[in-house]
């Protein structure tokens, strides 16, 4: 059990895990450990119950802290869209939204042998070089990619997480309202019934 300062209900949330759903914080939709409110049954990812925990965050693409701000109407550094609620430095006028606040620093993926690591900057000063070695279409170099240094590999970040990165796609035994197992897939997730 935990008592989260910034769940509006107030009442304790509780650890669940191997439950689908869709973050209340994020919106991403995954099915790791998260926390579920014991009141209104809101569910909320783990790693936005930490981000959002009270005090200044820090960000390894940045080097002064950041504070939450739940209402704040602003562009986000990393994506350039713009936000309701982010993570904003109070020295400059650093911001990001909580989705690009929570991206992996390094990942792996099968465009490259190597880890692909987080940038926001992009050494090229060419047009042509402004591409997503995923998908092929053109990036905009202001924000921020997954880059393989060894390879020049470059990506969009949903390019490379996917569409589901906080999905792990399993096969459930022994499932209470059903006989057979059941499986969560990629094709269920893309008809909305999360």
């Amino acid at each position: 059990m935990k008592d989260v300062w910034h769940h509006l209900c107030q009442k304790p949330l509780a650890l669940i895990s191997d439950r689908v759903f869709r973050c209340r914080e994020c919106l991403n939709v995954c099915n790791a450990f998260a926390y579920e409110c014991c009141g209104c049954k809101a569910k909320k990812c783990l790693q936005c119950v930490i981000a959002l925990t009270p005090g200044a965050q820090i960000c390894l693409k940045h080097e002064h802290p950041l504070f939450y701000y739940r209402d704040y109407n602003g562009k986000c550094n990393a994506c350039g869209y713009t936000t309701r609620a982010a993570f904003r430095c109070k020295v400059c006028n650093f911001v990001l939204h909580l989705g690009c606040f929570s991206l992996p620093i390094t990942v792996l993926h099968k465009c490259d042998e190597h880890i692909l690591s987080l940038t926001d900057y992009d050494d090229n000063s060419y047009l042509e070089h402004h591409y997503c070695d995923i998908c092929e279409k053109s990036r905009d170099p202001n924000c921020w990619f997954y880059h393989c240094a060894k390879c020049d590999t470059s990506a969009h970040v949903d390019c490379v997480l996917g569409k589901y990165p906080f999905v792990k796609f399993q096969i459930f035994q022994n499932v209470r309202c059903h006989p057979h197992p059941l499986t969560i897939s990629a094709s269920i997730l893309s008809t909305g019934i999360v």
